[in-house]
């Protein structure tokens, strides 16, 4: 009222001026205008500071919406920040191809650019309301996909220089023999479709109370397209693997064995694991861990493939894509964990190839195709025999790719895609980092803690009867245990059925890790959160608040019905 009568709301108060305490709604709005205005103007320091500076705010506390509009901002700049950063080092000179492969993939590396673009990417296809922070977000997208541009360019270039290869780096076809072979007597082979570096970096902190866990980058096999990448993963590729056109299709090979699809792929495998145990990772999810155990017995090899990040990638669609990529990471790791429980210890989580996903391909990054004798194209691969090597591109012999075949294959120097068919923003094939370096993770689980109840007590209320919006809030409360001096950590996700459909976006009064969705909740505190449906293909949802260490449910609402406004 007061700020209504002293007309505060449309005074010319500068926002640098406003003090710590907001006390009227207007501050709160007037400062998200300067952040907007620092991180569009490329001074995203700044922006960051009073996004940082207004975290706790009492006004946001008490509106979700408010919250993802800050989120929207504070994203954008800290992919800006990060934008910079990488830039500033690829100014400085990399190398040849295996420092590319090294300052991508280490930690800390330039792939977290990749992980922020997403994250942003992702929350804000899950705004129910347009972001203000637009022209912010228009800036740093262009400057990203410039960074994106510079990087293909510059690691085509030392990737040509270095004769076509990656010295001393793992490639893909020595996955099986030097990780999977020595994981185990049971390992579990998770095979996920286009995961890129940067969310197996993700994953891996996902997967809490694991043993021996390892994280290294490899180098997939040429054309980065499913075909190829799969079968670079079966046993005896590290031996002899080639891609060839058989009978007018690209096909791989391996040990003399032609591998044109997956049944081909899968009687391969069983051929040299005979008590092969194959599932989706959907029917992992969906079946019953006494039924899963017994399903499993003592098979020496359990092959789970995803293809949910390929798939919905493939949609030319901006929007959906989004949504299922960021829950897919965590339904790996509910797929993991429930694995774990039905008795398997080791594991190896690998990719057939990463993909770009950034803006869509206008007409003039379009290039025409090679010509000459197509045996396959994609957007940013082709092959065959003869043709042409148009501007912005470059040809390499199957020869020098070690492979026995007389096809030549055409790739990108830089993002630029072929005039083919697919989608104009979702690509893979090609020969860029987020392309080429794949993640492999291999780790061990033992045994699952036990589930013991915590001192605490968890209390979830504020629950929504039906979903309307993408965003809705909710209560949690720590009670009992008053001696109690240690933080909670927890695993707040949304489900439907057995998969994982959300998550928390926003938290007022607990820390959240965005890397590790989790929570940590001080000794009789009350957190406020901001749970974001990811994937709105479900009739209904339940919001489940878990143990982390031991998959324990602590608490969990009723089944909420989901009828989102058209």
């Amino acid at each position: 009222g007061v700020e209504a009568d002293l007309g505060l709301g449309g005074s010319d108060i500068d926002p640098s001026c406003l003090g710590s305490t907001d006390t009227f709604r207007f501050e709160e709005e007037r400062l998200l205008t300067k952040a907007i205005e620092c991180a569009a103007s490329k001074k995203y320091k700044e922006a960051l500071e009073i996004v940082v500076g207004r975290a706790e705010s009492f006004w946001l506390d008490r509106n979700l919406a408010r919250q993802a509009q800050w989120g929207a901002c504070r994203l954008a700049a800290e992919l800006g920040e990060q934008v910079e950063r990488v830039d500033e080092l690829l100014q400085a000179g990399v190398g040849k191809s295996t420092a590319w492969v090294n300052a991508y993939s280490a930690p800390g590396g330039w792939f977290e650019a990749d992980t922020l673009q997403r994250r942003l990417e992702t929350w804000l296809a899950q705004m129910d309301d347009e972001p203000e922070a637009d022209r912010a977000i228009a800036v740093v997208r262009l400057e990203h996909d410039e960074l994106l541009k510079r990087m293909a360019t510059g690691f085509s270039s030392a990737l040509t220089e270095s004769d076509w290869s990656v010295p001393n780096e793992l490639h893909q076809t020595q996955i099986y023999p030097q990780v999977v072979q020595n994981a185990g007597a049971q390992v579990a082979y998770i095979l996920v479709d286009a995961l890129r570096f940067e969310m197996g970096v993700e994953l891996s902190e996902q997967l809490q109370g694991v043993n021996e866990l390892s994280i290294r980058p490899a180098v997939a096999a040429l054309p980065t397209i499913t075909p190829v990448g799969m079968a670079a993963l079966l046993p005896g590729a590290a031996a002899s693997f080639s891609v060839i056109d058989n009978h007018g299709k690209l096909s791989s090979q391996v040990d003399g064995a032609v591998l044109p699809d997956l049944t081909g792929r899968l009687k391969f495998l069983k051929s040299r694991v005979p008590d092969l145990v194959d599932m989706t990772l959907g029917k992992l999810l969906q079946t019953r861990a006494s039924k899963l155990s017994s399903a499993i017995g003592g098979a020496s090899l359990i092959l789970v493939r995803s293809q949910e990040i390929d798939l919905a990638g493939e949609m030319d669609d901006d929007l959906i894509p989004r949504h299922v990529m960021d829950t897919s990471i965590g339904n790996i790791a509910r797929g993991v964990r429930k694995l774990a429980a039905a008795g398997v210890e080791s594991f190896v989580i690998t990719a057939d190839h990463g993909h770009q996903f950034s803006s869509r391909k206008e007409e003039d990054m379009r290039t025409d195709s090679p010509g000459g004798d197509t045996v396959d194209i994609h957007r940013r691969c082709w092959a065959g025999r003869g043709g042409t090597t148009p501007p912005g591109t470059l040809r390499v012999s199957g020869a020098e790719l070690g492979y026995e075949t007389d096809l030549d294959f055409v790739f990108p120097a830089g993002l630029g895609v072929f005039k083919a068919g697919g989608g104009l923003t979702y690509h893979h094939g090609g020969i860029s980092l987020q392309e080429i370096v794949i993640p492999v993770l291999s780790f061990r689980i033992p045994k699952l803690a036990e589930k013991k109840p915590p001192g605490q007590t968890v209390q979830l209320a504020d629950v929504p009867k039906e979903l309307t919006n993408r965003t809705f809030g909710v209560r949690l409360t720590l009670v009992g245990d008053l001696l109690a001096t240690e933080p909670m950590v927890l695993r707040v996700a949304l489900i439907s059925g057995d998969r994982q459909v959300g998550k928390v976006g926003m938290a007022h009064g607990a820390e959240l890790d965005h890397a590790s969705d989790l929570l940590t909740m001080q000794p009789g505190s009350e957190a406020s959160l901001g749970v974001m449906l990811t994937d709105d293909k479900c009739e209904n949802v339940r919001v489940v608040v878990q143990d982390p260490a031991s998959d324990a449910v602590l608490a969990q609402s009723e089944t909420i019905p989901v009828k989102l406004a058209i």
